[in-house]
């Protein structure tokens, strides 16, 4: 029988979905079924999992779908503490019981999740959110529009990078004597890394930093890359990074705005 003929069959339907959840090289598979099934070379274990109705509507942000599932899910576990860093997306599968060929039934991502007492939701947005999103990005502002060490940017992230140990550490407090190499405030606005993960330093004092989020693997003895931030002006990018034809902003707009009403000179 086919998948529409089961789909739209008042009795013989036994419907079956596959979530396959995907950040970066890392991949979480769960099924909806009862039994664990293999497809396309990836084994789907069974999980308690319940999805919410999708809708079909031309408002791309009403098409999105809610997962509730236990709080110790992996995929929900990753937001627990803070954002992972990267898009986690979601592909739903859908067929029939005994079929073996799954269609692409829903694809997306994970915008959030909420914890509540023993279980998660998982709020996803559909793939065609996308589309809204504006493609101009060349703002007319004082500072840079570039992210540090991206295309834009051109600057290598090697030039920048400090190596070391964490010696301790308290709450979003990290503390190594490599952080003495370089001046207060050289490492603000840039990001620890340590075991691929990075993280924001908000704040560089001395042999100390302050991170924006929790670390996972953070502990004493482990090692770390730290690289340089920059707050984005003129004056940083041309002393500190020898990068100024690369800058991004407009340094020189008047301070005076023309349109103010009141008199311009």
């Amino acid at each position: 029988m086919s998948y529409n003929a089961q789909e739209t069959s008042a009795a013989a339907g036994q419907p079956v979905e596959l979530y396959r959840f995907v950040l970066g090289q890392q991949v979480w598979t769960v099924t909806s079924g009862r039994e664990a099934i293999t497809y396309q070379a990836k084994i789907y274990q069974p999980a308690v999992i319940r999805r919410s109705a999708v809708e079909q509507s031309p408002e791309f942000a009403r098409n999105g779908i809610e997962l509730e599932c236990a709080r110790d899910f992996a995929v929900a576990q990753l937001f627990a503490a803070a954002r992972p860093n990267g898009v986690v997306s979601l592909t739903v599968f859908r067929n029939h019981l005994g079929d073996p060929e799954y269609i692409t039934w829903w694809k997306g991502r994970v915008a959030s999740v909420v914890f509540a007492g023993s279980t998660a939701r998982i709020r996803c947005e559909s793939i065609f959110t996308a589309l809204k999103r504006p493609g101009l990005r060349a703002y007319y502002q004082t500072g840079c529009r570039h992210a540090l060490f991206d295309p834009g940017c051109g600057v290598n992230n090697q030039a920048y990078r400090l190596t070391g140990t964490v010696e301790s550490f308290s709450g979003l407090n990290v503390t190594s004597s490599t952080f003495l190499s370089q001046a207060s405030g050289w490492l603000t606005g840039g990001y620890l890394r340590v075991a691929g993960v990075p993280r924001m330093i908000t704040n560089h004092s001395g042999d100390t930093i302050t991170l924006s989020a929790v670390l996972p693997g953070l502990a004493v003895g482990v090692a770390f890359e730290a690289f340089a931030g920059c707050d984005r002006t003129f004056a940083t990018c041309h002393s500190k990074f020898g990068n100024s034809l690369n800058f991004g902003g407009f340094p020189w707009i008047p301070a005076k705005n023309p349109f103010a009403g009141d008199a311009i000179v």
